[in-house]
């Protein structure tokens, strides 16, 4: 017994001092992998390669830490060996230092096992993270250099005014896609924060670089872009101040005009209140002379600076604004000078512009002219008098109705009572009294001169009146669409008759150039059959200037009438919209009115039908509030004039407004009525309370769950699934149990078996 003895002390020693080699040699290999595991990983540079590196060093330390756990394994099994031996613990504190390194041993070898894992799982997530971040900034770098290229050579400087302006709107729409990639910007710096502040970038700083110079291309380009777009916007607006300056001259010499051409021709007022009108169109000159010597300035330099292209169409315009003005300053002054010559008698008599006209005629009729009726053969040969060529300039002189055909959009302010679409019905058919008159007597005088050399007046005086009758109505038709030109576009309810009377002019103008062509052309034939034949009136000249002045107004018809369509197109949306809104507000007033006074029912599935009919109006509502925001923005575009369409259009929509919000309110109204039905509804009372009961329910048997610890190992957590699926199984038997009667006895009897 006593050798018995002797060799279980002897193996219980070999024992405790293989435990005590095994533990220090553990110690040591602990202590070094988890200063392994606890160091940082530094990454040397941004690619696959080093994440690779990385992960075979993280490999080795893993084969490592497998090939010690035999060892480790080996030293638990000891030390539980150890704790069964009477012998080796003899005493408490024995058996609690060994139980104690047993635990620590334990606890160091499972944390080496999760660091372990953790640090492997860490750099697979940083190469993601790197392969994400690289992929946002290639695409964010591939845009960059597409845009650069594009701010790289703008057309901002030595181009025309109209690309000018293609290029402000193409830099505009550049603009906004350089802020709208910002967020794609803040994105990858938002990565990159990420990367840094969990250590997870190189230490080349190769990331870092990469942020760094994304940020500083993306501020110089937006930069770029600012400046581009600061250089065109100053270029265009030189010349739109120019042109906004130009036009609000040449508004006032148009009104100045047309208020002189009803001044000489239409006025009924005595001279003297003729002369008071008079000078106070040279107080106006006087006043605006600085602004037109502004204004030509202006425009010389722009013609320095500009193109050649755009300053030969600012030299024409200047020049154009020239000849208007002198056109228009010579006949206030002609006009005024004839008028202080003219003799005032005592009493009131007002003398009319056309009594002006014929005395001018009387004295024209003193020169050197012979009556053709005396006789024919003794006539002179018109080229040989040399004031034949009087009539005409004087004719000229007295129409002031012929003003600059390139004038674009300048609004006749001055007369309120005009009536675009009212003008443009009745263009047509109005003649000019005055140069009818005026001109008469040259007309009868040239007839006369043309019989005396021909012999035969029939066909030749039916042609000149003809070709002076087509003429006069050419030049009445273009000063009719110039002044629309020159007029605002018209928008809202006034346009299907200002475009129907605006092509109706067009149509009528080009049929009118077409007769005087054809006429001019007979004229011709009938020139050539009369050898010596003069044409005194001019008439070829007359002709090609008609023409060549339609040909101008054609290119700037058809701008104006695409300005039109585009109007009306607009305006017909509009108003298609406003109608639907309108008759859908309607029907939806009538049918919640209706809904109002049915009586509320508390029957569960009658109030789910009707809130299911409270739904379908809802959406609808929701589905037209874009359309009738639509409708008010649009609207005061439609609704700028003063005309008697505009304020019935801005009461409709007053009205509209009114009926959209009477509608909203009765639907919340109808929602607040069934909100009380149903909290009457007995139904609806039990529903809610056996719904708070579940969920009661719920909420416990979520409490009763004890959560499972998944670092459990593999047969336990087998086990926990066992008992929940048995609970499962349980739950489900039960529930058919409850399902069945007491007649269904075995059934019955089987299940209430199984269950309990």
């Amino acid at each position: 017994l006593l050798g018995k003895l002797v060799k279980k002390l002897k193996e219980t020693l070999v024992a405790v001092q293989q435990l005590d080699k095994n533990m220090s040699s553990l110690r040591a290999w602990l202590a070094h992998i988890e200063s392994e595991l606890a160091k940082p990983i530094v990454y040397d540079s941004c690619n696959s390669e080093e994440i690779q590196r990385k992960l075979n060093e993280q490999q080795e330390l893993q084969r490592d830490i497998e090939k010690h756990s035999t060892g480790v394994a080996s030293v638990l099994n000891l030390c539980e060996v150890l704790l069964h031996d009477c012998d080796a613990c003899a005493t408490d504190a024995e058996c609690d230092s060994i139980q104690q390194a047993t635990r620590n041993l334990d606890r160091r070898w499972r944390n080496i096992c999760a660091m372990s894992m953790e640090r492997r799982l860490k750099i697979e997530e940083t190469w993601r993270l790197w392969q994400k971040f690289l992929d946002d900034y290639s695409r964010f770098e591939d845009w960059l250099k597409i845009s650069e290229k594009t701010a790289a050579f703008p057309s901002s400087s030595g181009v025309l005014y109209t690309v000018a302006k293609e290029e402000l709107k193409k830099f505009e729409a550049f603009q906004r896609q350089v802020h709208e990639s910002l967020t794609q910007l803040e994105l990858i710096n938002k990565q990159y924060r990420r990367l840094a502040r969990e250590n997870r970038t190189d230490s080349a700083s190769s990331l870092k670089q990469m942020v760094h110079e994304g940020n500083q291309r993306w501020d110089n380009l937006q930069k770029r872009v600012t400046s581009i777009l600061r250089r065109l916007k100053h270029f265009i607006s030189q010349r739109e101040e120019f042109e906004t300056a130009r036009d609000s001259i040449l508004v006032w010499l148009t009104e100045m005009d047309l208020q002189l051409t009803n001044i000489e021709h239409f006025s009924e007022c005595d001279v003297q209140a003729k002369i008071k009108q008079l000078k106070a169109f040279q107080q106006e000159i006087s006043l605006n002379h600085n602004k037109i010597e502004q204004i030509i300035a202006q425009g010389e330099q722009l013609i320095e600076k500009s193109e050649p292209l755009d300053a030969a169409v600012i030299e024409e315009e200047l020049d154009e604004l020239q000849r208007y003005c002198q056109e228009v300053f010579g006949r206030v002054e002609r006009y005024h000078k004839k008028l202080i010559r003219l003799p005032l008698p005592d009493d009131d008599h007002d003398l009319s512009d056309r009594e002006l006209e014929l005395d001018d005629s009387t004295a024209l009729s003193d020169l050197h002219w012979q009556d053709p009726s005396a006789d024919g053969a003794s006539s002179p040969q018109p080229s040989s008098n040399p004031s034949l060529s009087l009539p005409q300039p004087l004719r000229s002189e007295r129409s002031g109705r012929d003003t600059p055909a390139s004038v674009d959009s300048i609004p006749l302010e001055w007369d309120h009572d005009y009536d675009l679409s009212r003008d443009l019905e009745s263009a047509v058919s109005r003649t000019l009294p005055s140069e009818d008159e005026e001109g008469r007597e040259d007309k009868d005088f040239y007839l006369r001169g043309a019989v005396g050399l021909s012999g035969d007046p029939s066909a030749l005086e039916s042609q000149i009146q003809q070709l002076h009758k087509a003429l006069d109505d050419s030049h009445f038709q273009m000063q009719q669409t110039e002044n629309i030109l020159r007029s605002k576009t018209p928008t809202g309810p006034e346009l299907d008759s200002s475009y129907r009377g605006y092509m109706k002019l067009l149509g009528e103008c080009s049929d009118t150039i077409d007769s005087v062509r054809r006429l001019e052309h007979k004229l011709k034939e009938e020139e050539e059959n009369l050898p010596g034949f003069v044409n005194l009136n001019s008439t070829e000249t007359q002709t090609a200037g008609v023409i060549d002045r339609w040909e101008l107004l054609q290119a700037q018809a058809l701008s104006k009438e695409l300005r039109m369509k585009q109007n009306l197109q607009k305006w017909q949306q509009f108003n298609s919209d406003l109608n639907n809104i309108w008759a859908w507000l309607g029907e939806t007033e009538e049918e919640l009115d209706q809904l109002q006074r049915l009586e509320l029912s508390t029957d569960i599935q009658t109030i789910e039908l009707q809130i299911k009919k409270l739904k379908e109006l809802q959406k609808a509502v929701d589905h037209r509030k874009a359309i009738i925001l639509s409708i008010n923005l649009c609207s005061s575009e439609f609704t700028q004039t003063d005309s008697k369409e505009s304020h019935d259009l801005q009461d409709r929509l007053s009205q509209m407004n009114g009926r959209w919000d009477r509608v909203c309110s009765l639907l919340e109204d109808w929602r607040g009525l069934l909100q009380d039905a149903l909290l009457q509804c007995q139904d609806f009372h039990e529903m809610s309370h056996g719904l708070l009961l579940m969920l009661e329910n719920i909420d416990r048997r979520k409490n009763e769950i004890i959560p499972v610890d998944s670092h459990l190992d593999p047969e336990i957590l087998q086990d926990h699934h066992k008992q929940l699926r048995v609970r499962t199984l349980a739950a489900y038997l039960e529930s058919q149990l409850n399902q069945l009667g007491e007649d269904d006895s075995f059934a019955y009897f089987e299940i209430s078996t199984l269950v309990y």
